[in-house]
């Protein structure tokens, strides 16, 4: 198969309790109104079109659920300003009228960096395709994507649900996902405007070390408050902090007080582009990267190979050359006889 042109499945389609597993896409872009793009997604889905605000639109009662269209700009897209009116009681200081002029300002400053944001609904893995028919809407509507411009640190997000949320799978999934991102960056070649601003940092050496090793067999607990202690920040390609406060809210509220998290039973990809004005790319290009991280986690053997070869190159600084061409390889390897 193709794997810049089809969807790979993976290994587990269905949840622990035997339901479809799904995944949701948030597919940023410029250059296409909300209003136009909430009035394409209807003809294409049906639904009922509702009007947060100016900048934030949402489509209901769809066959898949809720999608969202909204700036990516929570200070415009939730409304910001007018609480912060109340809450400082200063209506009588800043009208509708006068609130209203202030976010047109600051909507029409930061269009040129801040992009429009589409977010599916949870879609069941066996219509992912469904975000590729999302993807053309948009390029033939005019949508730019990330390399439209130098200023365009455009992503679009994957949502994958867990097949099983137990700590196992958790450090198995991370596992597999540190052996192959070097792989991935390579495939996917984020753009350079991504790479040098801080949205999609990569893991820490020690963190890696420390999760490849043998001996880390943490608990529930142990996983959480390590992955805090090293990655207390949403910026990294693989965001767990929706997945663990989803787990245990609490104890990342006492390390992360006022961050943003949106709790759910999900990974948070957040490396592939948002090529959408793009005709020859694909969004299983980026689902096809996870993909193959869900097929090595389920590969113990493979896994249990890669993982030695790689923490003996991170491990021993004077080989890391021979070793880091010797694990290269194997992996290639690997990647290349899974998706034959």
């Amino acid at each position: 198969m193709d794997p810049n042109r089809e969807f790979l499945r993976v290994p587990a389609e269905k949840n622990a309790r035997g339901e479809w597993r799904h995944a949701g896409f948030e597919i940023e872009y410029a250059d296409v109104k909300l209003p136009i793009c909430v009035a394409a997604l209807k003809r294409r889905y049906g639904g009922r079109i509702e009007m947060v605000n100016p900048y934030h639109y949402t489509l209901r009662d769809t066959q898949y659920g809720t999608f969202k269209v909204m700036i990516d700009f929570q200070f415009l897209a939730g409304s910001k300003l007018k609480s912060w009116v109340r809450e400082y009681g200063l209506d009588g200081v800043l009208d509708e009228e006068m609130i209203e002029r202030i976010e047109r300002f600051l909507a029409s400053v930061g269009e040129s960096v801040v992009p429009y944001e589409v977010t599916t609904p949870p879609l069941p893995l066996h219509a992912l395709e469904e975000a590729q028919t999302i993807k053309e809407m948009l390029r033939k509507l005019g949508a730019k994507g990330t390399r439209a411009s130098p200023l365009y640190a455009f992503g679009m997000h994957i949502n994958p649900e867990l097949r099983s949320v137990d700590v196992e799978t958790i450090l198995t999934d991370l596992r597999a996902f540190f052996i192959l991102y070097d792989h991935i960056m390579e495939w996917l070649e984020p753009d350079l405007t991504r790479r040098i601003t801080p949205y999609i940092n990569p893991f820490d050496t020690d963190y890696r070390l420390m999760v490849l090793s043998e001996s880390y067999q943490p608990t529930m607990e142990e996983l959480i408050d390590d992955y805090l202690a090293y990655n207390p920040t949403r910026n990294r390609v693989l965001d767990l902090l929706p997945l663990l406060s989803w787990i245990d809210e609490e104890r990342v509220r006492r390390v992360l007080p006022d961050e943003k998290i949106g709790k759910r039973p999900t990974y948070h990809y957040r490396l592939p582009d948002s090529r959408v004005d793009e005709e020859a790319w694909c969004v299983c290009q980026g689902w096809n990267s996870w993909a193959l991280v869900e097929r090595l986690a389920a590969d113990p053997e493979a896994l249990e190979e890669l993982r030695g070869r790689m923490l003996e190159y991170l491990s021993v600084s004077p080989l890391s050359i021979l070793l880091r061409d010797d694990y290269t390889a194997a992996v290639a390897r690997w990647i290349d006889e899974t998706i034959r």
